[in-house]
């Protein structure tokens, strides 16, 4: 597993913030650098980010389908510790 050099949580979850809803490359940038450090992230910002993403897709805001399918790649990260 890898993780960045700088890793800063605060500023991922700004990233996700930003990338939620969007239709840009952006959404599988943040999606990668989730997935790449997810098991770095707290709990806490964890539970968030999977909140905000089941909203999102909930309320249809979460993109288009190729960004939903990006943003399920870290609800199955989720899925995989329980």
């Amino acid at each position: 597993m890898k993780v960045a050099v700088d890793f800063n949580e605060g500023i991922l979850f700004y990233a996700f913030r930003y990338a939620i809803g969007r239709r840009t490359y952006a959404v599988k940038d943040v999606v990668n650098y989730l997935f790449d450090n997810w098991y770095f992230i707290s709990g806490n910002t964890k539970k968030l980010i999977i909140k905000e993403i089941n909203q999102a897709i909930e309320k249809d805001e979460a993109g288009m389908d190729c960004d939903i399918e990006e943003w399920n790649k870290i609800l199955d990260l989720d899925k995989e510790k329980k």
